[in-house]
């Protein structure tokens, strides 16, 4: 490609570019530190989606994007699933990240999300790598890419196809700052759940030295395969994993590999709840009556439990 072509072409992806900025409009995502050596803040981006599961992206077609190499096919959704969505009446799921998190608003809703720092996600990165996650030579990109991440807001909205009579529900309001969660005031748990769950070298798991294994030589056949499959267990080892703990509060639930913190699920009362309501409305079909219930009992009820399992492995 001759040198004027090039900048032909670089002018026509910065056009683009700037023409999508444009059309998203509003205020970037707010970055706490501004002032920092790296600073990337855009405003939302909205992602129609078709009912064939196709993309348009900021209002630029499919037909479009392919002029710059970019198929829009391997971003499809399943149509079932984009159907799916149509006929539960959520119009729209919204994802947008943080210096502290990655939020997670349906139908304009904050739903519980996942929360970090720098810290958690080193650990997470190393975590997967070593577990063979993530290949070895991607590690150090993405080591860089960590303090990058907490400098970065972006915020993208994914529009699924309304029902003819249905109302239409708007994105939640960009100007009003997100709401935050509130913690929980110190009361007596509604229950105490603890365990320490050890591995053998078979992966038969064991509490208080009872395993599955003599469970079903006692005449609990069932449990005869549960546990980890040895090359599970291998893996831990040469990961140096010997102890993964979860634990549930009424703030949301955390995770630690090694007693190293991993990024955690950040819920509440209201979030759980909302998180309940969202299931009925994906799941609205009368055979789904029992799960609804169900989960509209224990969801909530986690707020309220004292939680925490630690699985032991050997090392």
């Amino acid at each position: 490609m001759s040198l004027s072509k090039r900048l032909i072409f670089l002018a026509f992806i910065l056009l683009l570019f700037g023409s999508a900025l444009a059309a998203c409009g509003g205020e970037p995502v707010p970055v706490k530190d501004t002032e920092a050596d790296f600073v990337l803040a855009l405003p939302r981006f909205v992602v129609d989606i078709d009912e064939n599961g196709m993309p348009t992206v900021a209002g630029f077609s499919p037909e479009l994007l392919a002029l710059l190499g970019v198929d829009v096919k391997q971003f499809a959704m399943d149509p079932e699933i984009v159907n799916w969505f149509t006929q539960a009446n959520v119009q729209h799921i919204e994802l947008v990240q943080k210096d502290d998190g990655i939020y997670v608003f349906v139908n304009g809703v904050l739903m519980p999300h996942l929360g970090w720092n720098t810290e958690d996600l080193q650990t997470m990165t190393d975590a997967m790598t070593k577990l063979g996650v993530i290949k070895p030579e991607f590690q150090m990109i993405l080591r860089f890419l960590v303090p990058f991440i907490q400098h970065t807001g972006l915020d993208v909205a994914l529009r699924f196809p309304m029902q003819p009579t249905a109302e239409e529900i708007p994105l939640r309001d960009i100007d009003a700052p997100i709401e935050s969660v509130a913690v929980a005031e110190d009361v007596a748990p509604m229950a105490v759940v603890k365990a320490r769950v050890t591995f053998d070298e078979m992966g038969a798991p064991s509490i208080l030295g009872l395993s599955t294994r003599d469970l079903a030589e006692a005449g609990l056949v069932g449990l005869r395969n549960v546990g980890l499959a040895p090359e599970t267990l291998q893996k831990m080892k040469e990961a140096g994993i010997s102890k993964v703990t979860i634990q549930t509060t009424p703030n949301g639930i955390i995770f630690w590999i090694n007693d190293e913190q991993l990024p955690y699920i950040v819920w509440n009362d209201e979030y759980l709840n909302r998180a309940a309501d969202l299931y009925a409305q994906l799941y609205f079909m009368p055979q789904y009556e029992l799960q609804r219930e169900l989960v509209k009992t224990i969801l909530p009820a986690l707020a309220r439990i004292e939680g925490e399992v630690t699985f032991e492995f050997p090392h």
